[in-house]
């Protein structure tokens, strides 16, 4: 009796948070669901929003659609967006939004404020850069779904593979609106009627400044993680002879003596890894060893290029200033943004070949 008074309390109270909350059903045959949108600068304060949905067919295939609109204010876009549309437009299952080059070089911390400021928008949602004109890259269909969803899976399984730095709306804004640190988006092309990630472009705070391409993606995640895996790389050893390796695992670790000042910062880099591909004769023992040696001075002078190409950039893509700013209680923004550029910085790496895989 008193578990059944309680059976039927507990289902009295489910009925009262329901009503209170007023939550409004929506059938999917009733609503558009946005999956991506572009956004671009079409002149000095006006902008074009290409929204991507889906186009279930009665063969259960899914065709891509897209509709377009252009105002100077996100709101009246949704507005016009909304004209277009014989069912009401919801951003809720917004995948991935996409800001055109030259937008993304002007500065997009304006553009992010409608994500921010719409609650039923994810902080998960990818961003990422197009190279190229938005319309036409949007336009066409690339697999068995929108292109929402495409792109969303093409970022996610290159950062699940270990071929790019997780991204996201969260991160991206945590890096914007923290010191000592810079941004980063993957940047996509259309190429060969396919869409392809081509670079990862290097923000200076909401701005678009710079890039690295497919052969720095390495270099770049051994150096941004505190534990990387998963990473591949293939090393040019001389003219015809390269080896390529498979990283189980990269710790990274700091040394930094004298914090908020001018002297020396070590970046030290222990590698462990497998050779997935050597070309060159028998791969002994003493071989190996030359690999490590070869693979070490490599290592630390591609990173150290990279770091002092940051440094004349003045962006801080690596968030050295967070690492320096947590050890020191005489942080001072102002101070770091002009001791930056002309710190020493060093890479030390340790690599050690465990398993040398096939030998051909």
């Amino acid at each position: 009796m008193e578990k059944g008074l309680k059976n039927c309390t507990l289902i009295l109270m489910i009925i009262g948070l329901t009503g209170c909350m007023n939550i409004n059903q929506q059938v999917l045959d009733d609503i558009q669901l946005a999956t991506g949108a572009s956004y671009e600068y079409i002149d000095e304060d006006k902008i074009e929003v290409i929204a991507v949905f889906p186009n279930f067919q009665p063969d259960k295939s899914v065709k891509n659609e897209t509709i377009s609109a252009s105002s100077s204010l996100s709101k009246e876009i949704r507005d016009k967006l909304s004209f277009q549309s014989d069912r009401p437009i919801v951003s809720g299952k917004v995948e991935v939004t996409l800001y055109e080059k030259k937008t993304a070089e002007r500065g997009i911390k304006e553009l992010l404020d409608t994500l921010q400021r719409d609650p039923s928008i994810g902080s998960n949602v990818f961003l990422a850069v197009i190279d190229g004109d938005p319309e036409e890259l949007l336009s066409k269909q690339y697999g068995n779904t929108d292109n929402g969803y495409y792109l969303s899976n093409l970022i996610e399984q290159n950062i699940e593979t270990g071929l790019i730095p997780k991204t996201n709306l969260h991160l991206f804004l945590y890096k914007l609106y923290a010191e000592g640190m810079d941004s980063m988006l993957p940047i996509i092309e259309q190429k060969n009627g396919k869409i392809n990630l081509k670079a990862i472009g290097l923000f200076d705070e909401d701005r678009l400044v710079d890039q690295l391409g497919v052969d720095d993606f390495f270099y770049l995640r051994i150096l941004l993680e505190h534990k990387s895996q998963r990473d591949s790389q293939a090393f040019k050893l001389t003219d015809d002879k390269k080896v390529s390796i498979f990283n189980i695992k990269t710790k990274r670790k700091y040394e930094i003596p004298k914090p908020m000042t001018n002297s020396e910062i070590k970046i030290k880099l222990k590698i462990k890894s497998i050779i997935r591909e050597y070309r060159n004769g028998e791969l002994n023992n003493k071989k190996i060893k030359e690999l490590e040696k070869i693979l070490k001075e490599h290592i630390e002078k591609k990173s150290e290029e990279l770091i002092q190409q940051f440094q004349e950039k003045e962006i801080d893509p690596l968030g050295i200033g967070e690492e320096v700013r947590t050890r020191t209680r005489q942080w001072d923004q102002k101070k770091w943004e002009e001791l930056y550029p002309d710190i020493k910085i060093t890479v030390q790496a340790t690599i050690d070949i465990l398993e040398s895989g096939v030998i051909d």
